[in-house]
């Protein structure tokens, strides 16, 4: 029978209607509770629990997504960084039953479960207030829409193709697995709160088209997107659910540490120092290097989407011949946000440094390598691979 993980001890939850972010505080799950046992009271606590899994699996991955491409770095000579998985993945030779990716893939899967199981719960109680079944409808479907864009921009079959399983299926390649996700995003848009809320799913929207190399959908959506002033849309964490950033990429144990170009652009205008935010760490060897400073305690939230990057898109699309505006007024709008002075000119390997820059630790630096055709490990996975346990277990694998 099938199990859904009820979460208790919540505490200081942010509601949904939030734009700034959709989930907060929570503690760990400690108790399951069978299918036959819920009612419609517990809709909305089912929906807490999506949103859990969500920053959990959000914290690992993405952290882990930079290790893998060019943004972070393993060495070591930076003190406590000796975990074997995570030299696997900065290395780009990954092993089926790499801890880490394992993790990463449970999460992924229970998020995309519970996001789908709550949609078709709806549909089975008559009592439900419109409220409810509007949470209920947009968390599963919004969610649903993510894992799907997780499980297409970040896991392959072998070293350079994208896509996934889901539920033992044959393999879904990563233009099959961006098209599910953008019929759950469009179908969450009909479920959204308020404005704020659906301008942060337009952005996931033209972010999965962007992926996809398809300019024209990704300008429609980017142009609904999110815009200055929007708050960023975050996963959040508690004193007892910590962020991984800080745990292993950060002041906690920087097993990661940021690569030496981050130090280097602020070299070059110390004004970047307010985007690009980083503080040294002296190796064993007496060697500096830099770990990121965005996230500095346990409970900081990782950013998931931001009007910045909307903004981005925006001009790269201009760019590209897709989008109105001017390409080179919205990247320095961008600048201006943090005070640093504009640029003369721009073109699509500015937006690329512009990118790096604005969307550190986002965990978008790896699809933009391999879209721009520039990883830097050519003939190594491009991906997480699928874990060995999928590979043994699914038939059609």
């Amino acid at each position: 029978m099938k199990k859904i993980i009820l979460l208790l001890g919540l505490f200081a939850f942010i509601i949904l209607s939030s734009c700034t972010d959709f989930v907060n505080n929570i503690d760990k799950p400690v108790q399951v509770v069978d299918d036959k046992n819920l009612n419609a009271s517990d809709m909305t606590f089912l929906a807490k629990g999506i949103q859990f899994r969500f920053s959990e699996t959000a914290t690992e991955l993405l952290m882990c997504a930079e290790g893998l491409s060019d943004e972070f770095i393993f060495d070591t000579d930076v003190p406590n960084a000796t975990f074997p998985q995570y030299q696997e993945i900065d290395n780009a030779q990954i092993l089926t039953d790499n801890n880490s990716v394992r993790s990463i893939f449970n999460n992924l899967g229970e998020l995309r479960f519970y996001a789908d199981d709550i949609v078709n719960k709806v549909g089975q109680y008559t009592t439900l207030s419109d409220a409810v079944k509007k949470n209920a409808l947009f968390t599963g479907y919004f969610y649903g829409g993510i894992a799907r864009y997780y499980y297409a921009t970040y896991f392959g079959r072998n070293l350079t193709q994208g896509g996934a399983t889901i539920d033992k299926s044959p393999f879904i390649p990563s233009a099959q697995m961006y098209a599910l996700a953008l019929e759950k995003f469009k179908a969450a848009l009909d479920w959204a709160p308020n404005d704020a809320t659906k301008r942060i799913v337009n952005t996931h929207i033209a972010r999965t088209y962007l992926f996809m190399g398809d300019f024209p959908n990704a300008a429609q959506y980017a142009v609904n997107g999110m815009s200055q002033g929007d708050a960023n849309f975050d996963a959040l964490y508690s004193l007892e659910f910590a962020n991984l950033f800080y745990i292993f990429a950060g002041r906690y144990r920087a097993q990661f540490v940021m690569d030496f170009r981050f130090k280097d652009y602020i070299d070059a205008n110390p004004q970047e120092a307010s985007r690009v935010i980083i503080e040294p760490v002296e190796g064993n060897s007496g060697k500096i290097f830099y770990m990121q400073a965005k996230m500095l305690i346990d409970n900081d939230p990782v950013v998931v989407a931001t009007w910045q990057e909307n903004t981005l898109m925006l001009a790269e699309l201009a760019l590209r011949g897709q989008a109105t505006g001017d390409a080179l007024a919205l990247v320095n709008q961008v600048r201006a946000s943090h005070n640093i002075d504009p640029l003369g000119a721009v073109d699509l390997d500015v937006i690329y440094v512009e990118r790096d820059k604005e969307l550190n630790c986002m965990g978008l630096r790896l699809p933009d390598q391999r879209r721009y055709n520039r990883f830097h490990l050519p003939g190594r996975w491009e991906y997480f691979p699928l874990t060995i346990d999928e590979i043994n277990t699914n038939p059609n694998l």
